[in-house]
This record gives structure tokens, C-alpha cells and sequence, in this order.
């Protein structure tokens, strides 16, 4: 047997160095949070739920009925049903079945129209009893747009293309409370 061998066995080297690992751990601050009140910060490019989107000022959609999302979704994920003809086509029914969703971002990656009309936002978390609770339809996927905490714009590509500031200057302005209201009633 070797000294180095003999003295690493002796003075329980490997059990030390185990120790002083645990030991600076012990020291460091926690990371868990508090998980329903605190939330991690997402990164910039995260995938999250996918939203529909709509023009702030007339509510009106911005999906045009193309059919390139239901096409590029590599699990059949997207099903549209469109009416109207040319230019006056849109999506009649938009549904997203989250059971089958891998949230690969093809589909927003097809989206012609700009600003883009299916998005993917920060939103990750859901429930449902039922798999029919998971096929989101077309209201509910402006909610989880509409709806996103903190809105600066479709984050993983307003960013990114210098669309965020276009769509914070087509978001309506919050109306003033009334002078009505700060009067007592009489």
C-alpha cells in the first residue's frame, strides 16, 4: 500500500471532504420558496401556456384563419375551423388541447400576421379533473393572454423583433375614476 493511500485512510479523507461540502451548504441562504405566494422569475424565452391574441383599441382578432399553426403543430395539438373567404377569413373556433401540446413553438413560429396572433406567455401552471378541462377554447386562450401578470407585450418575441413598444402604444389608456365617485352620496 502506498503513504498517500494509507494517510488518506487514516485521517478519513474522503468522509472530511464530504463534511466540509455539507457544511458550506449548511451556511448558504435557502432557495425554496413559498411556492403559491412566491413565484420564480421566468426566463426571457420561456415557453409557457399558448394565447391568442387581439388588437388592444377595437378587441378585434388578430388570427387571420391561415390554418399554419394547425399545420405546423407537429402533434396535432391545434384545431381551427374558419369561415369567411380572402381577406375576410378568420377563425371561427381555435382550440388547443394542453394534454398533447409539447410547447415546441412551431406554431407561433408559422403565425404570418404581426403582431402575432398565438403566443406563448409565462403562464405554466393548470389543473383539471377531467381531460376535456385541458382543451382550451378560443376565450380562454385571449384570458391567459390578456390576463398575463405584468404585461409588457408577448415576451419571448416582442423583444426580440421590437414589437413590444408597438404594442404598448395600441393598449388602451386606463380611464381616470370619475370626480362622481369621490363625492359623497347624497
Amino acid at each position: 500500500m502506498q503513504l498517500s493511500t494509507a494517510i488518506r485512510r487514516f485521517f478519513l479523507y474522503d468522509i472530511v471532504r464530504g463534511l466540509t461540502i455539507t457544511l458550506r451548504h449548511l451556511v448558504k441562504k435557502p432557495v425554496t420558496l413559498q411556492y403559491p405566494d412566491e413565484r420564480w422569475e421566468m426566463a426571457e424565452r420561456f415557453r409557457g401556456f399558448l394565447g391568442l391574441t387581439r388588437d388592444f383599441q377595437t378587441g378585434e382578432e388578430n388570427c387571420i384563419g391561415c390554418l399554419n399553426c394547425e399545420k405546423a403543430c407537429p402533434v396535432d395539438c391545434i384545431t381551427i375551423s374558419t369561415a369567411g373567404k380572402g381577406r375576410e377569413m378568420y377563425a371561427r373556433e381555435f382550440y388547443i388541447d394542453y394534454m398533447r401540446c409539447m410547447y415546441c413553438g412551431l406554431c407561433v413560429e408559422s403565425c404570418p400576421t404581426t403582431p402575432k396572433s398565438i403566443v406563448h406567455t409565462n403562464q405554466y401552471e393548470t389543473t383539471g379533473y377531467f381531460r376535456d378541462d385541458l382543451v382550451f377554447e378560443k376565450e380562454r386562450l385571449y384570458d391567459i393572454w390578456e390576463k398575463e401578470s405584468n404585461f409588457n407585450g408577448p415576451r419571448p418575441w416582442g423583444k426580440l423583433f421590437g414589437l413590444r413598444n408597438m404594442e404598448n402604444e395600441r393598449r388602451p389608456v386606463e380611464p381616470e375614476p370619475e370626480a362622481e365617485a369621490a363625492a359623497p352620496a347624497e
